[in-house]
């Protein structure tokens, strides 16, 4: 943690008409903060920094069913340790009571996945599995990055692949997405082709009691720098489980299991991070020391690391007498822009903590995510976001709850940043720049 002596750059007497100037024809982002006080007649504008205390920790609880996208791999970072991800999902059949024919038999069974995005080294193989579900889980239930199933031991599928995500599969011509193609055993055709189990096949409810879905895995890979995490879009047409057979009538027949918006899917992350060579990061994420923020703050998805940030520097004004904020912005710079190995968010979030400890919007989100921030620069290297109604509150005597700020998307994407802490040099710190108002 750092403290700041609060110093302004210069008195500019002679903002004042421009100021007024400026406020009268819109409204920009520095004349925010003088709606919030009652008298605005006389004003000197002063930039400056304040205490900030923050640091990172393990999320909680981030919820994974029904997402847009799936996650599935492994990746090692030599930062944020190992990192896991992996998917349950119901399949469905395409038409109720499905008529196979006279003794139909199995040629064979494919999983296809529609590739959606990628995180990592896609050149390391990756070795999958996929299991059967031997435990139900439910569409209209709630389910977290934590949640496990039971699985059958036996696997249904398993394949050693090199992720193709930037390929381009072309179909008559035609550009799509790639796939990865998952060869599987007999065992969904054993269940559907059985004669016990024909009254089963005729909804897709009961057909769940009998198949209960489908585990897909990838195993740990054991070397820094490498593995990925890929995202899969299971809700495109073309994600789904094929079955092949023929019978006494037809030698090249098929029947498609699809995954749709009504298949229950649950995404389960993994992390250890006693894995990261970052002694910075063992102590403040592993160990928990609070004060290690003053270096570096961290922040991944995939249900990883969020970060807490407060303002002791803003209660030193309470009551000080009548302050506006004009425009108060924090300010985080990228710890190492040129790390190759990161995957840096393109879009932060940011929320407040209530009393009840709850997460809550900020007032100034009301104003757009122009004005708002969290979007990376890359000329910059940084992010920002504006603060100036929440920094206000506290002025006016509002308790620091604290905010929480983590990326965006982070059931769906494994994207990761270091961010600079408090105490590094004057052009790389994490910082709260204000320019405010004294009302006489």
């Amino acid at each position: 943690m750092r403290t700041i002596r609060i110093t302004s750059f210069a008195i500019l007497l002679g903002l004042a008409s421009l100021f007024l100037f400026i406020s009268s024809c819109t409204k920009k982002p520095e004349s925010i903060g003088l709606d919030l006080v009652n008298d605005n007649q006389s004003f000197v504008g002063i930039d400056t920094t304040f205490e900030i205390r923050t640091y990172s920790s393990i999320e909680d609880s981030v919820r994974t069913d029904e997402t847009s996208i799936s996650l599935l791999g492994s990746r090692f970072s030599s930062v944020f340790g190992l990192s896991n991800a992996s998917f349950y999902s119901h399949i469905r059949l395409s038409t109720v009571q499905p008529e196979f024919g006279e003794n139909p038999v199995i040629d064979s069974t494919m999983l296809t996945l529609v590739y959606s995005n990628s995180y990592g080294n896609i050149e390391t193989e990756l070795n999958l599995e996929v299991h059967e579900l031997t435990e139900s889980f439910y569409k209209d239930s709630t389910y977290y990055a934590d949640s496990e199933f039971e699985i059958s031991m036996v696997e249904m599928g398993i394949m050693t692949f090199v992720p193709t995500p930037n390929d381009t599969l072309y179909i008559d011509t035609i550009p799509y997405k790639p796939e990865l193609r998952i060869p599987l055993n007999n065992d969904l055709g054993n269940v559907v082709f059985d004669p016990a189990n024909v009254d089963s096949l005729g909804t897709n409810d009961s057909f769940l009691n009998i198949f209960k879905g489908i585990y897909v895995s990838v195993d740990d890979v054991g070397i820094p720098g490498d593995g990925a995490i890929l995202a899969f879009d299971l809700l495109n047409e073309r994600s789904r489980v094929m079955l092949y057979y023929h019978n006494d009538e037809d030698d090249s027949l098929s029947f498609a299991f699809d995954i749709n918006l009504s298949s229950g899917r649950v995404g389960r992350f993994q992390h250890d991070y006693s894995l990261s060579s970052d002694p910075d990061f063992i102590e403040e994420v592993v160990n928990g020391d609070t004060t290690v923020g003053a270096e570096k703050i961290y922040l991944q998805g995939m249900a990883g690391i969020q970060t807490e940030v407060w303002f002791p520097g803003l209660a030193e004004w309470a009551g000080t007498g009548k302050i506006a904020i004009n425009q108060a912005k924090l300010i985080l710079p990228n710890f190492n822009p040129t790390d190759e190995e990161s995957f840096v968010p393109n879009t932060l979030v940011l929320f407040q903590y209530q009393e009840d400890g709850s997460l809550g919007f900020i007032a100034d989100q009301l104003e757009g995510d122009i004005y708002f921030g969290g979007t990376y620069n890359e000329g910059f290297n940084d992010y920002f976001f504006r603060l100036s109604r929440y920094g206000q509150s506290l002025i006016n005597g509002s308790p620091d709850y604290g905010i929480v700020i983590h990326p965006s998307g982070k059931s769906i994407k494994a994207e990761e940043v270091v961010i600079c802490g408090t105490s590094l040099p004057d052009s790389k710190w994490m910082k709260l720049e204000i320019i405010y108002t004294i009302i006489e």
